[in-house]
């Protein structure tokens, strides 16, 4: 029965010992699933355009090391939807494709639920490559933060083992203290047997029945002490051997929790070491990368300023050329106009001038019967003058119509032709 219950106290203090590491076990475990529940679906929108209008047709993709996350297609409006799946925060690049447009590339690209993002593109050939910088600073700053907590966790588990040590060495001082008391307590019980045997051996000497009588009284006497001083110390003992299997337990739970502690601090200190170490590394390429991205950037700027600036003299050139030859197309419906007015106008003049010639003919006719009977005499002078008066009265009044013909013609001359 004691064995018993020194085995189930010391399995309860290495039970006791032995439950931070457990706990600290499962945490480990419940990050590891936290981290992978924590992949989620990402949905988000693009629009391309190019010069203010939609680009139909355009490709849009999700990129992350050479491999397609999502990707879709612009309609006619330029807008196209994409899902990510299982996406747990990673840096991933964005790439706009058109056929006769420059590729349009961005990296460093952090997916966001419900996002709109708007591209233009620009025609040519060719790749423009644009970098979101990451903070590289408050990683390192989180690096050496989480290099801080373990190294303060280590040197909480050192003090933990060295009170463990300290209370071990306690426990078997105050074993050996009991120790004493026990061989004090022995020596005790027998100086007091061999002083009971002593009374005993001068009691002899006294009358038998008075022997007899103080014997049974004595006797019963020492053995109701005997025996209730026997229990204190078998009690005594047992609590004493209780006690020090219990501290002998505790002092090799604490021993080997010292030792998986210290197994662990050093296994802890070993990774912060290596991922400081890998952190800094990253924290450099990554700002010689971002500083040569810069500059690429800075390039790509300024040939982008300069193609701007090209752009905007052949826009300038091409609107003057356009209000020149919207002018020139004014001016020409303008004299297209004007030539068809001059047109209907000389028609005009055209038919009045028929009708002269009309009359002109009857004229002629008139004057030609007119002279040849004048010519053969047979025709009354006073008659003759008559008629030739008449003739040539309406000849002048053609001949003034006539002219009146051509002074017109004049004018629309002056007025359409300047």
């Amino acid at each position: 029965m004691k064995n018993k219950n020194i085995a189930l106290i010391a399995t309860f203090t290495l039970g006791l010992a032995l439950a931070p590491l457990t706990y600290a076990s499962t945490n480990a475990h419940f990050s590891l699933e936290k981290t992978a529940q924590d992949a989620k679906t990402v949905r988000f929108s693009v629009k391309v355009t190019y010069l203010g209008e939609p680009v139909d047709g355009a490709t849009v993709s999700v990129m992350k090391d050479g491999r397609s996350l999502g990707q879709s297609i612009t309609d006619a409006k330029g807008n196209a939807a994409l899902k990510v799946d299982n996406y747990t925060g990673e840096i991933t690049s964005l790439q706009i494709q058109k056929e006769d447009y420059k590729t349009q590339v961005i990296t460093g690209f952090i997916l966001k639920e419900g996002s709109n993002y708007t591209f233009a593109l620009v025609r040519g050939i060719g790749v423009i490559t644009t970098a979101i910088s990451s903070d590289i600073d408050a990683i390192k700053s989180k690096s050496e933060e989480e290099i801080s907590k373990q190294a303060a966790n280590e040197e909480k588990s050192r003090l933990a083992a060295e009170k463990a040590k300290e209370s071990a060495k306690s426990s078997q001082e105050t074993a050996a203290e009991y120790a004493e008391r026990t061989k004090a307590e022995e020596e005790k019980k027998r100086a007091a047997e061999a002083s009971a045997a002593e009374a005993k051996s001068r009691s002899e000497a006294t009358t038998a029945e008075a022997e007899a009588l103080e014997k049974q009284l004595v006797g019963s006497g020492e053995t109701i002490v005997n025996r209730e001083e026997e229990a204190v110390v078998r009690e005594e003992r047992i609590k004493e051997l209780e006690n020090q299997r219990a501290t002998e337990e505790a002092a090799l739970a604490t021993l080997a929790v010292k030792k998986a502690a210290e197994a662990t601090a050093k296994s802890a200190e070993r990774d912060a070491k290596e991922q400081a170490k890998a952190q800094k590394a990253v924290a450099k390429e990554n700002a010689r990368l971002e500083k040569e991205r810069a500059k690429q950037a800075k390039e790509e700027a300024k040939a982008e300023k300069a193609k701007a600036k090209a752009e905007k003299a052949a826009s300038k050139a091409a609107t003057k050329a356009r209000k020149a030859a919207e002018k020139e197309a004014k001016a020409a419906a303008k004299a297209a106009k004007a030539e068809e007015k001059y047109t209907k106008s000389l028609s005009k003049l055209v038919k009045k001038q028929g009708k002269i010639d009309k009359k002109r003919e009857k004229l002629n006719n008139s004057q030609d019967k007119l002279d040849k009977k004048i010519k053969k005499g047979n025709l009354d002078p006073a008659k003759a003058r008559k008629s030739q008066d008449k003739i040539s009265t309406a000849q002048e009044k053609l001949d003034r119509d006539l002219k009146k013909i051509q002074e017109d013609l004049e004018r629309l001359k002056k007025r359409y032709k300047k």
